[in-house]
């Protein structure tokens, strides 16, 4: 079965000098099958060009993270492992190595939370470490709550 949900990606790059932050809230679905969860959303890059279908698959312990568009890549996400990718791009194309450090899943019926920290290599040279913080609330629930530093609440409405 699908769910239409609300999908917030809050992620933040800290190198020995500073962190970056980005935040996205969107609209997507959730679909459960043969026990995995698919969470696909549309985003768009910086300049609003070109659109990129996200794609976050969560199996067991892992967490895959594809997309096709504007941007594509593959990126795997398990705790203690090393994954290598290409990270395609307008600029061109990067290798990407993740090591996971942490993965943690928490779901419930309508409510599912990924957190996951990394340490990311671009083209052989360290970037730093990496969070994530992937949270998926179903969107035609009696109330939505909209997690932000102002705790915004929408009661009993449908988002569509």
């Amino acid at each position: 079965m699908t769910k239409d949900v609300l999908v917030r990606v809050k992620g933040v790059q800290t190198d020995m000098f500073e962190s970056d932050k980005i935040e996205l809230v969107t609209t997507g679905s959730y679909v459960e099958k043969n026990n995995k969860v698919y969470i696909t959303y549309i985003d768009s890059t910086i300049d609003g060009d070109k659109e990129t279908k996200t794609t976050i698959k969560h199996e067991k312990d892992q967490i895959s993270i594809l997309r096709f568009g504007g941007v594509n890549s593959h990126m795997v996400f398990e705790k203690d492992k090393t994954h290598i990718t290409h990270y395609q791009t307008p600029y061109g194309i990067f290798e990407i190595n993740t090591h996971t450090k942490k993965i943690n899943v928490d779901q419930e019926e309508d409510f599912m939370e990924i957190n996951v920290s990394y340490n990311l290599s671009i083209n052989h040279m360290s970037m730093g470490v990496n969070t994530f913080t992937i949270t998926v609330k179903n969107a035609k629930s009696d109330r939505v709550v909209l997690m932000d530093d102002k705790n915004v609440e929408i009661e009993n409405e449908e988002l569509s």
